[in-house]
């Protein structure tokens, strides 16, 4: 058997918070063989991607400090390489795909010329029009629509998932030795979130390595041929992949697998809404339509119909799903509702409610009266904001990066005149604690948490103003799934507490089916199928609808994970163009 591609053997890593080291990394060892995909699994906070940044020494230092340990790839200790020789191994033999692409990505350049940057940095003899054209090719295999075009775009332009998309591009241009992937199906919707799997599995081979970090166990189980379990910075479990799910021996690592939602498992709650009330939210025949400019004078050339005539009703006290691929629209119209983005034509109502117990007639009488939204001004709209609130996609860009979290989350209440006097840090703490998160890291700023606690405050700041309706925009896709379990329980909780609805957009059909009352499919703006969630996921009625079923992971379905690896093995062994 060949030298493994990367060893690293007592890495010990810590962080200098507030003159309080903190560990991160507990001398923990392991091996990447060549052609094998590792996966690195474990909760938020347990020091899986610290892990797996410093194989590239990408830890900020300070605060980080790798205490001891070495990194070897291709037997030579990277901790101890020179920093201008390893900018020539990053990019070209190890590559990263970050968990977060805005901040991955330059906000000044198009998407195509970042990725034309990448390949003529480590290939300077190619010609800018052969870098530009491998920049769109690669946009294609990750499922970019129209990749000649959007190349053009600029990153705030993509969505969420057409974002990730492009950082996996950006990663796989040049075929490296080792892939060092950061949840990198995180923001993606089942369908192309297979493809990617696909794209993996077939970049896989015997000089192609990856470290695969998630929370997914299904993507674990689809993907990986060995696995190691993360808990406080310490390995707790590791093996094959098909031993340790059907024989996990660290208590954790069954924590994990049993907290994993599937399509199988029955919902938590079942119409707990009146269909005969007014809806909460009413949205008539919408339309959101961005403008496609070119020229020196910035004409529309065409529209991008983001959502087109798109109709339905939330009811209060329900939690409505909406799903659907990257790009579909889905987080659009969510936005467009909470007045974010401003609709082209159509009606959007909101019917504030009343407390039963403070209720004057004159409120009796007013209490199913629907207010037509769209369009309201920033004064005519501010009593209205927060009763409305949104939990966003992006955890690192909705959270201003100057402020701590106790900043963070008192902000809102403040302008709302919902402090009454009462103590800040008290407030924060109580939230913070709702979410999982322990009440001394408020005096933190966001980049000093991980990717899922930061999602975690979202959700905290989301929920403190006690609103009515929350758009929750993939508010759980961040989180390892024993969190992920426990904000859904919270986010359950506070709606029969408080009498909250849910617009939840999510592309995992299993959550949605654990928790939403009923679901919204759409594709390229437009609803395709709409009902009862148990309905549409047992029976759906449109082929897109069966397509995203089908292509959702099950952990321990042998057959479905034998079809993956075959696929990707029938790809790798296609000949090239030239017949080898």
């Amino acid at each position: 058997m060949s030298d493994p591609l990367l060893t690293v053997n007592n890495l010990t890593i810590s962080f200098d918070v507030e003159g309080k080291r903190i560990p991160a990394v507990n001398d923990i060892s392991f091996k990447v063989n060549r052609g094998e995909i590792v996966g690195l699994v474990g909760e938020s906070g347990s020091g899986k991607s610290v892990s797996a940044m410093s194989v590239m020494r990408l830890i900020p230092c300070p605060p980080g400090k790798i205490e001891s340990g070495e990194i070897l790839f291709e037997g030579t200790d990277l901790l101890k390489m020179p920093v201008e020789k390893l900018r020539d191994i990053r990019g070209k033999d190890i590559s990263v795909i970050f968990q977060e692409p805005m901040t991955a990505m330059s906000p000044l350049h198009t998407v195509g010329r970042q990725l034309a940057e990448v390949v003529q940095l480590h290939e300077p003899d190619i010609s800018k029009k052969d870098a530009w054209d491998r920049a769109v090719d690669w946009l294609d295999k990750v499922g970019i629509p129209n990749p000649g075009e959007r190349a053009k775009a600029f990153p705030f332009q993509f969505s969420g998932g057409m974002r990730q998309r492009a950082m996996i591009a950006m990663a796989l241009i040049l075929q490296p030795k080792l892939i060092i992937a950061d949840e990198p199906t995180t923001a993606l919707d089942v369908t192309l979130q297979a493809q990617i799997f696909d794209l993996i599995l077939e970049m896989k081979s015997e000089d192609t390595s990856i470290l695969f970090i998630t929370h997914d166990m299904g993507v674990i189980w689809e993907l990986s041929d060995r696995v190691l379990v993360m808990k406080d910075g310490n390995i707790v479990e590791r093996g094959e992949v098909e031993d340790l799910f059907s024989n996990p021996k660290d208590e954790y690592t069954q924590k994990l697998l049993s907290a994993v939602p599937r399509l199988t498992d029955e919902p938590l709650e079942k119409r707990s809404y009146d269909e005969d009330e007014t809806p909460i939210i009413e949205v008539r025949d919408l339309k959101t339509w961005f403008p496609v400019k070119r020229g020196v004078f910035a004409r529309t050339v065409d529209w991008v119909k983001a959502v087109d005539d798109v109709s339905l009703k939330v009811f209060p006290g329900e939690c409505l799903g909406l799903v659907g691929e990257s790009g579909s629209g889905k987080t659009t119209l969510g936005r467009t509702i909470l007045g974010l983005e401003s609709a082209r034509d159509g009606e959007i109502y909101y019917r504030p409610q009343v407390d039963e117990g403070d209720e004057s007639d004159e409120d009796k009488g007013e209490a199913d009266v629907q207010i037509d939204i769209r369009g309201m001004g920033y004064h005519a709209m501010r009593p209205y904001r927060r009763h409305l609130q949104m939990i966003f996609q992006d955890p690192y860009s909705s959270l201003n990066p100057r402020l701590t979290v106790l900043d963070i989350l008192t902000e809102g209440l403040a302008e709302h005149g919902l402090l009454n006097g009462g103590d800040r840090r008290e407030l924060a703490a109580h939230w913070l604690e709702e979410v999982g998160l322990e009440a001394d890291t408020m005096n933190r700023y966001p980049h000093e948490f991980s990717g899922g606690q930061r999602q975690r405050i979202c959700v905290a700041r989301a929920v403190a103003p006690e609103p009515e309706f929350v758009v929750c925009d993939e508010a759980v896709s961040a989180l390892d799934v024993t969190i992920q379990a426990q904000v859904i329980d919270l986010l359950m909780e506070l709606k029969d507490k408080l009498g909250l609805s849910y617009l939840f957009i999510s592309h995992d059909l299993s959550v949605v089916k654990r928790i939403c009352d009923r679901v919204v499919v759409m594709r390229h703006g437009k609803v395709v199928d709409a009902g009862f969630t148990e309905d549409v996921v047992d029976n759906p009625s449109s082929e897109y609808t069966k397509n995203l079923i089908a292509a959702v992971p099950i952990p321990g379905d042998k057959r479905k994970r034998a079809d993956a690896q075959k696929k990707g093995e029938a790809k790798n062994q296609q000949p090239d163009e030239d017949g080898r």
